[in-house]
């Protein structure tokens, strides 16, 4: 029985396996709460806040929705010296995330995006519902900043139609404190550890009766693991609430980042196994190419490959609340800069952007115990970005070779109901339309650049999907779903950020069906799903020696797997003397990526993620104290190329956290990653056809320590 059909078994018999008795917390994964038996009256804000809602109202929002879902708590990471939104995922049950450079991530739900590079496509990000990705369809993790946190919503697949999302691997809302839900009222955080990494994080947090503010500040230097990862980091950001009424609130954000961080570049796989920390890009020009600087050979270092990235973004949501139901407004601007210098042939990056965008959403999902759910929204967002390229003379700007001028918009019109059948089954329905807009202007430099890589491209599309959510038990849920979704191409997907000529690609199309369960019972609680996508057009990336190019599958693909998070909570007598506890956490990721009948690679599987991943991590604690060791499996690497000739080795990595809480207002923690300085593989580039001379591969960070003080006053 190979490993999908053991998962998809155990998927299926644990409902019967487990009879409700008490609750226990699920770590890392969604937690099921008993329902209220009072209507919840949106007026009474049980955190104080009609735009910021609390944890419990969160998860009681997710357990509506009938598929896969994924909940983050900030304290389930703090122990750990995470620099990226990537890192703060890791223990949720079918997210990939490897680590391209210290500050750049590439994550994957369900196979989503699974070999984009520099800018991220498949899944939608939101802050507060307010979307991160930008117009374009790409997003850049780094505008996250895991300190600013309160938890994270993960939507996997369409069951991100709340928001009205459209991708492949669905959608992270990440929520952030507010001066009525912030658990302390100013903090200062200090870490210091391996590589010469530093960083201080303040916050500050307050409220009256109609106004409240959260602020955070972070400053983050690195010098990196490998030779030119240096990072310096800025990030500010705030909120201002203000009660208008007592049924009416609006609050304002702001975001200023300006993060800076060196690129050692892929290389070979050889010489990232046999010298991980020294190993840098190198990039062979010819002769013939002797405007570029050839013949010669070019490292990262030579040429200063970096990736500069200054943001200011401001956005305002307002809810009104009404006896049974509540309606969100939202607006933003954000303006990106961004410096990137890569390989003297894509050259040195500029460009500036500038989107706007606003939403509408009402629903009574707060209201829990009402008959009928529903929800209907609409989002609307556009970007008008300047993209113009540099020759890359030793990092230096040469002279320009290009300049185009890129619009992006998207139309999103959304809505669902949740129907119940009977006291314990639901039947959920909804659709939403999407239209999204490309276009490239290619503009002239002089009367010799007769290259017009100009192009527009327009998608309008209806994506269904209906689900089953059945509860046998208070504690209990099974569900099952059908889906469409659509996926516009980015639009760096089209120009290979403005290095090739306009792409005409085609839209993305998925059809999934779904079926999972999550509860507690005894001192066990799981969140398990199984799905199967069937994808026409998936975007497919091939990387050269020059650039990387996004084309759309010459056949079908299939991603199908498990994602089951399983969790457990003993009682041991003799810890519970001892005023102990013990903690045991675990996720199984298995994926089966394959073409179907490729005219080339057959059915091969694609490349890009490992086919079977596992962590876990046993903790104890008791009420001052916690201390955790961690441990990351992956059964084999994933493979480089399409053709299936060349696959990293996997490996099994080892961490440690601990914590002690001198006092309520003084918190000492350490962590430790990768404690047997094990060397491995932590992301590569996907090409055709790979060979041992190609450098598509990146190592992985070596053994570090960290560790930190936080105050609270």
């Amino acid at each position: 029985m190979n490993k999908l059909n053991v998962a998809g078994a155990l998927c299926l018999a644990l409902p019967t396996v487990f009879s409700p008795t008490v609750d226990a917390k699920g770590l890392g994964q969604q937690k099921l709460q008993p329902k209220l038996e009072e209507v919840i009256v949106i007026g009474e804000k049980q955190n104080g806040s009609l735009t910021s809602v609390s944890v419990k109202q969160a998860r009681e929002i997710l357990e509506q929705i009938p598929g896969g879902i994924g909940f983050v708590d900030v304290s389930d990471y703090q122990d750990n010296f995470t620099q990226s939104l990537g890192d703060t995922l890791v223990f949720t049950p079918g997210v990939f995330a490897d680590t391209s450079a210290q500050r750049e991530n590439r994550i994957s739900i369900r196979g989503s995006g699974l070999n984009s590079s520099f800018e991220r496509r498949g899944i939608n990000v939101y802050r507060d519902g307010v979307p991160i990705t930008r117009a374009s369809g790409i997003t850049e993790f780094q505008e996250i900043d895991p300190l600013s946190v309160k938890y994270i919503e993960v939507f996997k697949g369409s069951n991100g139609l709340r928001f009205g999302t459209n991708a492949l691997g669905g959608a992270i809302n990440i929520v952030t404190p507010t001066g009525r839900n912030s658990e302390t009222k100013n903090a200062v955080r200090l870490e210091a550890g391996s590589f010469g990494s530093t960083r201080l994080n303040l916050s500050s947090s307050g409220k009256t009766d109609k106004f409240d503010y959260y602020a955070a500040f972070t400053k983050l230097d690195s010098n990196g693991f490998r030779t030119h990862s240096d990072v310096d980091s800025t990030y500010g950001f705030g909120n201002v609430g203000v009660q208008l009424t007592d049924n009416i609130e609006t609050r304002f954000y702001i975001t200023s980042l300006q993060d800076d961080f060196e690129l050692a570049g892929s290389t070979t796989l050889t010489n990232a196994l046999e010298n991980p920390e020294t190993a840098v890009g190198e990039t062979f020009v010819p002769a013939r190419l002797s405007f570029l600087g050839g013949p010669g050979l070019f490292s990262a270092v030579d040429d200063d490959w970096d990736r500069n990235l200054k943001v200011e973004r401001f956005a305002n949501r307002t809810t009104i609340g009404f006896n049974s139901w509540s309606l969100e407004v939202g607006a933003w601007f954000a303006n990106r800069e961004l410096d990137h210098a890569i390989t003297r042939f894509a050259g040195i990056i500029v460009q500036e952007e500038d989107e706007i965008g606003f939403n509408f959403r009402a629903s009574n999902e707060r209201e829990a115990n009402e008959a009928l759910i529903w929800s209907v929204g609409v989002r609307y967002n556009e970007s008008d970005n300047e993209a113009k390229r540099f020759r890359n003379e030793f990092g230096e700007r040469g002279n320009q070779s290009s300049q185009d001028f890129q619009d992006s918009n998207n139309l999103a019109i959304f809505g669902q109901i949740s129907l119940p059948i009977n006291d314990k089954l639901n039947v959920i329905a909804g659709a939403q339309y999407v239209r999204s807009v490309r276009e490239n202007q290619h503009s002239p430099l002089n009367r010799f650049d007769l290259e017009d890589d100009s192009g527009s491209l327009t998608f309008d599309e209806i994506a269904p999907r209906v689900g089953l959510l059945w509860a046998p038990s208070e504690s209990q849920q099974v569900y099952l779903n059908l889906s469409r979704a659509y996926e516009a191409p980015g639009i760096s997907d089209l120009t290979s950020a403005g290095v090739l000529p306009f792409s005409p690609l085609e839209i993305q199309q998925s059809t999934t069906v779904e079926i999972g369960t999550r509860g507690q019972a005894n001192q066990w609680s799981w969140d398990i799903s199984a799905y199967r996508s069937n994808i026409e057009n998936e975007f497919i990336d091939l990387t050269s020696g020059f650039v990387t190019n996004t084309v759309n599958s010459e056949s079908d693909t299939t991603h199908q797997g498990i994602e089951a998070g399983i969790d457990w909570l003993p009682i041991v007598s003799v810890l519970e003397q001892n005023k102990l506890s013990l903690a045991w956490r675990n996720v199984l990721t298995v994926n089966d990526f394959t073409f179907d009948n490729h005219p080339v690679y057959g059915n091969n599987d694609l490349a890009g993620v490992p086919q079977f991943s596992y962590l876990t991590e046993l903790s104890l604690r008791s009420d001052s104290w916690k201390a955790g060791l961690n441990l990351r499996y992956v059964d084999d690497g994933p493979y480089v190329d399409f053709a299936n000739t060349i696959q990293s080795d996997g490996y099994t990595l080892v961490g440690f956290n601990a914590s002690w809480n001198i006092n309520d207002s003084i918190r000492l923690f350490a962590s430790a990653e990768n404690v047997t300085d094990k060397v491995y593989i932590s992301n590569i580039n996907t090409l055709g056809l790979a060979t041992q001379r190609s450098q598509v591969f990146t190592p992985g960070q070596g053994r570090a320590a960290y560790a930190g003080i936080s105050l609270d006053f």
